[in-house]
């Protein structure tokens, strides 16, 4: 991801720049630098050309290590960078500041860096990072974990939050917040479960199950409970949740829940509607149950959740 590699290159200039009009030495001691496997230019994510400063051969003697986010199939990539895996493994324990953003944790768990410890990345891929790497606990609420010599940030743009947060370990409090309003981010990010898009898993191979979900994707906006899911699956209760669970990863209940909510996302992205004709719309007759169940799978009550991604309205030309 070409932004973050950039985007975190500026923030560090930003902070370097606000240092030297106040005369401030905390950060002068920094040198910032990009480094590629072999030192050769690489393309990021969009074809835009990244120019590093040196090899990995050559950044060995790092103190802190940023690795951006992976935009390609990850475990394609995870078997084309086994040299980075490698360097990644060769620092020794608490000796060097090792962070990502995004999906970038999977390089760091590949090498064995997060192995007990608490972590966040793209909620898009926890399946397969749980999948992957079992002995690390996903905290993918939170934007950003500090685990002491371990820091990951979570989706995307969050390699401005985990930029701040470096400033702040390397030279202090008081730059970190200026470098922060500079770029007109928040100092302390707040959950990314806002953020988090449903992706049904469809791949799974259960036909039975891929079309009991699409009959809930039809008729959720009914009221719709385990028996009349077990009727149009034609299925016990016990095999339906059985195999259920194995496909997707939820249960029928957890499931319809997540359709619900996230079509109650696009109607309060778009027209003006009334929370409880929301509520109407997707399946669920008692608003308060409604709200509810919004926020614990958003994180937002759905007045909070439309005011932050409701659309804009139109401008009209002079």
């Amino acid at each position: 991801m070409t932004s973050a590699v950039f985007g975190q290159m500026d923030a560090f200039a930003i902070a370097a720049y606000i240092a030297g009009r106040r005369e401030d030495s905390s950060w002068n001691s920094h040198d910032v630098r990009i480094a590629t496997p072999d030192g050769d230019p690489v393309r990021g994510y969009g074809g835009h050309l990244i120019e590093p400063h040196c090899a990995l051969s050559s950044a060995g003697d790092s103190d802190v290590v940023l690795i951006p986010p992976i935009f390609n199939d990850i475990e394609q990539t995870l078997a084309q960078e086994r040299g980075l895996v490698a360097w990644l493994t060769s620092f020794p324990a608490n000796s060097t500041l090792l962070a990502s953003t995004c999906t970038g944790a999977f390089l760091l768990a590949e090498a064995g860096v997060l192995d007990g410890r608490r972590v966040t990345t793209n909620p898009a891929f926890s399946a397969l990072f749980e999948q992957r790497y079992p002995a690390v606990r996903l905290a993918l609420d939170e934007r950003l974990v500090d685990d002491h010599m371990v820091i990951c940030a979570g989706a995307t743009t969050a390699y401005l939050n985990l930029a701040i947060h470096v400033i702040d370990r390397l030279a202090g409090h008081d730059l970190a917040v200026s470098t922060a309003k500079a770029l007109s981010i928040d100092r302390h990010p707040e959950s990314q479960r806002p953020y988090f898009m449903f992706i049904a898993p469809r791949d799974h191979g259960d036909e039975k199950i891929l079309q009991l979900q699409n009959w809930i994707e039809v008729h959720h906006q009914k009221p719709i409970g385990l028996e009349e899911m077990t009727d149009a699956a034609a299925m016990s209760v016990r095999n339906l949740n059985r195999r259920f669970l194995s496909a997707t990863g939820l249960s029928p209940q957890q499931y319809l829940r997540r359709v619900r909510i996230e079509t109650a996302k696009r109607l309060l992205e778009g027209r003006a509607i009334a929370v409880d004709r929301v509520a109407e719309q997707v399946g669920y007759r008692d608003t308060r149950a409604f709200i509810r169940a919004f926020g614990a799978v958003a994180g937002l009550s759905p007045g909070e959740y439309r005011r932050r991604f409701r659309a804009l309205p139109n401008i009209s030309s002079p």
